[in-house]
């Protein structure tokens, strides 16, 4: 007798086709999720921000102590900014802040800062201290942000790129926990 054709399979009986290539399409997407999370994963490699915890540095010690540090803003100007950024001068690391303005008055610091302090919490998006660490965890530096981390990427052993932050979340996030859009003016 002829070999009776099932669902297009010929091979198979008629549930060992469909039971295979169930198989098959279940396991695309989990492999397709491992690639992204490990490219995702690649891209920080080796640098990370984490919150500060506890009293050992705070923002206003930092603020102190300013001259020590090369210091930087980023967001939408003076008057909302995003992050202020304070890099050790003599650690023999370096900090590459593009898009960062540098803060040179001690003034225009305590500025940012209060405006940093004085932004609405939006769910979880408040004013915090991070530090940036690279994969020795030893500090490049700290950041002032109402974001909960700074995109960052390690150049070389010694080397820090620390990408810019435009907005600050009170006009990155609408209410409805969504993003706004960006529109050219």
């Amino acid at each position: 007798m002829p070999e009776e054709v099932v669902s297009g399979f010929p091979e198979y009986g008629e549930g060992e086709g469909m039971m295979k290539m169930k198989k098959c399409f279940a396991v695309v997407p989990v492999l397709t999720a491992l690639l992204l999370a490990l490219s995702g994963c690649a891209i920080y490699t080796g640098a990370r921000s984490q919150m500060v915890y506890g009293n050992r540095i705070t923002v206003q010690g930092l603020a102190k102590d300013w001259e020590s540090f090369n210091v930087y803003f980023t967001g939408h100007g003076r008057g909302h900014p995003s992050a202020v950024l304070f890099e050790p001068k003599e650690d023999g690391r370096a900090v590459i802040a593009d898009r960062w303005w540098k803060v040179e008055q001690y003034e225009i610091l305590t500025d940012l800062i209060d405006s940093i302090q004085r932004q609405l919490p939006i769910g979880f998006y408040y004013p915090r201290l991070l530090e940036l660490v690279g994969p020795d965890n030893i500090p490049y530096a700290y950041v002032f942000t109402s974001w909960d981390h700074v995109p960052v990427k390690l150049v070389d052993e010694r080397t820090l790129f620390v990408y810019d932050m435009p907005l600050p979340p009170y006009l990155a996030i609408d209410g409805r926990d969504g993003f706004r859009e960006r529109r050219p003016r």
